[in-house]
């Protein structure tokens, strides 16, 4: 049995929440002008509800949700597609052809139970994959009429499959850079070609691609090990050990208070050195990135409160996060212009903590384009 390589240094997680608060923009909000940059730095937004997607840019950024929306519908320099675990994301455009590499048809095999569910084969899913990317160019379209223009002489189940609610057909099309969102007409989603659509559009080589995410993937979670990433990638096999050989030469070994992992040779010394945010109170929204990066979270809170954040059906609660630990829940609700949240700790917490979260929640109005009205907090 091989010994395990020296490790290079000795974190707390102390440490370990400095750096990951810095590198998610968590310790200070970034200028509107880099908002395309802090959702790269993230490595993409949580979509499947837009209101939570354009809340985790706000937490991050100094702009408000129709700068988002700008940046999506208008300047297109986000881009709303699957994207990792088969769960829509925003992403910054320019980074699209790199997951869709990273994602595509060179490391993704189908899943044959999959397969079984939508009652297709393996090539008629690459078929349609194809066939959804030549009906698609630069003006949006309805589910309906992808469906008419790839359906046409195909059996009814096909047509099934291509309605699916939960992306369905349209998911491999997605992760293999043939189909993101258009601009939706009322309660109807529209799609279009990516390559067509977006600013710009460039090829990229798919086994560099998977080790450039997990770089970038490490840039923002580490330390993390490769069962971590495959996690958060989505549980393709091989593709955490494809990453991490590809990366072994820029990889460092490290122990945080025990637990082993993996840092970026060049962030080693930041990582140790990482100073204590000054904004340490922060208020996520569902589906926040800071706590989707690992596959346990036990760095985060306590088992104890864990069925309060993790909930049913993969529904993440939004947290009141201090020093980069959960220390509760809260929730909002909007009445006419004004936002009122509450917040429900774990345990009491200090008078400075909860003024704190107030100026969050100020913050996070004013992106709402509303005023702050009453913050209370349950016992």
């Amino acid at each position: 049995m091989k010994s395990k390589a020296p490790l290079a240094a000795e974190l707390s997680w102390s440490d370990v929440a400095n750096w990951r608060l810095a590198r998610h923009h968590l310790d200070a909000r970034a200028p509107r002008t880099r908002l395309g940059d802090v959702v790269s730095d993230i490595g993409a937004v949580q979509a499947q509800v837009m209101s939570a997607a354009e809340l985790q840019v706000a937490v991050r950024c100094d702009c408000t949700v129709h700068d988002v929306r700008d940046a999506l519908w208008k300047k297109r320099t986000l881009v709303k597609t699957w994207l990792m675990r088969g769960t829509l994301h925003l992403a910054r455009s320019s980074d699209l052809p790199t997951y869709t590499a990273a994602m595509g048809k060179h490391w993704i095999r189908v899943n044959k139970a999959w397969l079984k569910f939508f009652k297709v084969t393996e090539d008629e899913v690459w078929k349609l994959t194809d066939d959804i990317g030549a009906a698609l160019d630069g003006t949006p379209k309805t589910r309906e009429q992808v469906i008419d223009a790839v359906a046409k002489n195909r059996p009814e189940r096909v047509r099934e499959a291509l309605r699916s609610g939960w992306g369905g057909m349209l998911k491999p099309a997605a992760r293999n850079g043939k189909l993101c969102f258009g601009p939706s007409r009322g309660q109807t989603v529209t799609f279009v070609s990516p390559q067509k659509w977006l600013p710009a559009w460039h090829d990229a080589e798919p086994e560099a691609a998977l080790v450039e995410m997990a770089r970038r993937y490490l840039r923002a979670n580490g330390p993390a090990n490769k069962e971590d990433f495959a996690a958060w990638w989505g549980p393709w096999s091989g593709v955490g050990v494809a990453a991490w050989a590809g990366l072994q030469d820029e990889l460092v070994p490290v122990a945080v208070e025990g637990w082993r992992a993996h840092v970026l040779k060049e962030d080693l010394k930041r990582v140790a050195t990482a100073k204590a945010p000054s904004t340490r109170v922060q208020l996520l929204p569902n589906f926040d990135p800071f706590l989707m990066g690992h596959r346990k979270r036990d760095h985060l809170y306590v088992r104890a409160h864990a069925s309060k954040v993790s909930r049913i059906a993969g529904w993440i609660s939004p947290v009141i996060l201090v020093d980069g630990r959960v220390d509760g829940v809260w929730a909002y609700r909007v009445n006419r212009s004004e936002l009122a949240v509450t917040l429900t700790p774990f345990a009491k917490l200090p008078g400075r903590v909860v003024n704190e979260a107030k100026a969050r929640a100020d913050e996070i109005a004013r992106a709402m384009g509303l005023t702050l009205g009453r913050v209370s907090v349950e016992a």
